[in-house]
C-alpha cells in the first residue's frame, strides 16, 4: 500500500460558520496514482481543492502534506493548482505562462510542453494572449502546465469540462498510464469518475 502524501483529520470548512460545507472529514491521499473528489453541486469540491492548494485554511481539523500544513511556503514548489480561468495571465501568452511555471517548479520539463502542445492541438495558440483563447483552450494550457511541472501534487477542478472528445480521450489514456511512469499524485474534482481511469481513492462529498 502506498504511503499517504496528504492526510486530513476531522477537517471542517464553511464560508458561513453556521452552515459548514463539510465537517469531520478524514482521508488519506496516496503518494502516487489518482484521487477523485466527487460530489454534487455546491458540495465543496472546489473548496476542498483550495484547501489542498493552501489557498484556504480549515476552520477546524488538520490537513497536512508530508507532515507540513498545506499553506506552508515550503510546499509552494510541490503543489500545482489548476485554475481554468488563468485570471492573472489574461494579457500573457501560454508560452510565457509555461516560462513562469518553470521558474516555480524545479522539475519542470519543457519537452513535455512541446509534446503536449502538439497532442492537444495548441501549437497555433501558444503565442496568443490568454484572453483570446476559448475556455477549452485555457483548460488545455493548464493541463500542459500540470503535466510538465513535476510537482508532487497536481490539483485539477472539473478537468475535462469544455474539452473536445479527442483531447479527453488522450488525457484519459495518459492518466491510465501515469501511475506506472510518474511520481506525481493527481487529485481531480468532478461530478463523476473520469471514464475508465483507475483511481487510487475517492473522497465522496455526497450529492
Amino acid at each position: 500500500m502506498s504511503t499517504a502524501l496528504v492526510h486530513a483529520e476531522n477537517l471542517g470548512f464553511g464560508y458561513d460558520p453556521t452552515q459548514p460545507l463539510f465537517t469531520g472529514l478524514r482521508f488519506d491521499i496516496p503518494a502516487s496514482g489518482i484521487t477523485l473528489i466527487q460530489g454534487g453541486e455546491s458540495r465543496g469540491k472546489t473548496t476542498l481543492l483550495r484547501l489542498l492548494a493552501g489557498q484556504q485554511h480549515p476552520i477546524n481539523g488538520t490537513l497536512r502534506m508530508s507532515g507540513l500544513a498545506m499553506h506552508e511556503p515550503a510546499l509552494t514548489a510541490h503543489i500545482y493548482a489548476h485554475d481554468s480561468r488563468l485570471p492573472d495571465w489574461n494579457d500573457q501568452t501560454p508560452r510565457l505562462y509555461f516560462a513562469q511555471m518553470a521558474q516555480q517548479f524545479p522539475r519542470f520539463d519543457h519537452a513535455v510542453v512541446t509534446a503536449m502542445l502538439d497532442h492537444l492541438q495548441l501549437v497555433e495558440h501558444a503565442d496568443k494572449a490568454m484572453y483570446m483563447l476559448s475556455t477549452g483552450s485555457k483548460r488545455k494550457v493548464s493541463w500542459v502546465a500540470a503535466l510538465a511541472c513535476g510537482a508532487d501534487l497536481l490539483l485539477m477542478d472539473e478537468p475535462f469540462a469544455a474539452l473536445d472528445l479527442s483531447s479527453i480521450r488522450k488525457l484519459h489514456q495518459l492518466l491510465d498510464e501515469w501511475p506506472v511512469h510518474n511520481r506525481s499524485t493527481w487529485v481531480l474534482a468532478d461530478y463523476i469518475a473520469p471514464g475508465s481511469v483507475a483511481l487510487s481513492t475517492v473522497i465522496d462529498l455526497g450529492n
